[in-house]
């Protein structure tokens, strides 16, 4: 599930370098790959070369820069794992004391 003004992106847009915009280079891109049951909450963007596991959530407004793991709860800018995720877990416990 995405919320709301969720970017995807596999490639930069543009190189970093201003030769390589000078010379007409492309970016760099690289796959993203997202797992089943991924849930990403409003403005969450989602940078080239991320894996994300299955059943993890990522929280509004996140950037997610490197793979997360499977059943866990990400969240920040850049975004880190703040919980792993059970059948038993109290989400709201761990959101509140994440605040």
């Amino acid at each position: 599930m995405c919320g709301a003004n969720v970017t995807i992106t596999d490639t930069d847009w543009h190189p970093t370098d201003w030769r390589d915009r000078l010379a007409k280079r492309d970016a760099e891109a690289a796959p993203v790959v997202i797992g089943d049951d991924v849930w990403l909450g409003m403005n969450v963007t989602v940078l080239k070369g991320v894996e994300i596991g299955s059943r993890t959530v990522v929280g509004a407004g996140s950037v997610v820069t490197k793979p997360l793991p499977s059943g866990v709860i990400a969240a920040g800018q850049p975004a880190i794992v703040v919980c792993e995720l059970s059948e038993r877990t109290n989400w709201t416990h761990h959101l509140t004391n994440y605040q």
